[in-house]
């Protein structure tokens, strides 16, 4: 009689059970982070996950905290908003220390996309590129000379510490149009020569007064307008100006720097 009424019971509460509803899963999402230099150290809401590039699933949905640093660089705080199902993306570029950029700091570049037959030069010092072949360089900008049957263009790479930068050069085709090529103005002006207001930039240096906007490649210097081939940027919360204009400006139109 004990058994059948044990038996009972045990079927009882199966049926109770399968009569309840299942319980929904929380509704979670998950966050990608990546850094420009690749390799910080990531906390989210106080908690270590790794160092960048990092995928971090299972979190609650709604916004989180998360708090990056790497040696030698400014930590940076940011939030993000994970939604239910889905990853969301974080990318920061890190803004370098003294240390960062100290003597000594270095990067590396990778060209790619050299004509054949064409010249590479980088400060002045002719390099050989090759795929896959990174060449170690000091961090900061640097000047790139492309020499072709066509002519001669240089622009200005900033190699980040840490880090390798791909450059793809391409000689354009006889009917296009040169390349709008911006520099950071702060390779080239004091930062203390130039404000940027909303989307008003203004320039004051040698004697010369400059009002643009980013993305307008018209300027008024000394109040007359001008077109370059290139606008005011702003990358990564630096201040990109035409290398034409910088070059006008700190009188290396001449000599071809």
């Amino acid at each position: 009689m004990a058994s059948q009424f044990f038996l009972a019971l045990v079927c009882f509460l199966m049926v109770l059970a399968a009569a309840q509803p299942a319980r929904a899963a929380t509704p979670s999402g998950a966050v990608y982070v990546t850094t420009l230099p690749s390799g910080a150290d990531i906390w989210i809401d106080g908690t270590y996950v790794g160092r960048a590039p990092v995928l971090v699933d299972a979190l609650a949905t709604g916004r989180h905290a998360l708090t990056i640093t790497k040696t030698g660089w400014v930590v940076q705080e940011v939030s993000v908003t994970v939604a239910p199902g889905e990853t969301a993306m974080s990318s920061t570029h890190l803004a370098a220390g003294p240390r960062a950029m100290a003597a000594g700091a270095s990067g590396s570049l990778e060209i790619r996309g050299v004509p054949a037959g064409a010249e590479v030069s980088l400060d002045g010092v002719v390099v050989r590129s090759e795929p896959g072949k990174n060449l170690p360089m000091e961090a900061g900008p640097h000047r790139l000379t492309l020499t072709t049957k066509r002519g001669t263009s240089t622009r200005v790479v900033t190699v980040v510490p840490d880090t390798t930068t791909d450059v793809v050069l391409r000689e354009p085709a006889a009917n296009q149009a040169p390349a709008a090529v911006v520099a950071p103005a702060a390779d080239y002006l004091p930062t203390d020569n130039f404000t940027v207001e909303g989307n008003k930039v203004v320039v004051h240096f040698a004697g010369h007064i400059v009002v643009g906007y980013i993305g307008t490649p018209e300027f008024r210097i000394d109040g007359a307008t001008v077109g370059y081939n290139g606008a005011p940027q702003s990358i990564g919360g630096k201040l990109y100006l035409p290398l034409a204009l910088l070059q006008r400006l700190t009188g290396d139109e001449a000599d071809g720097k």
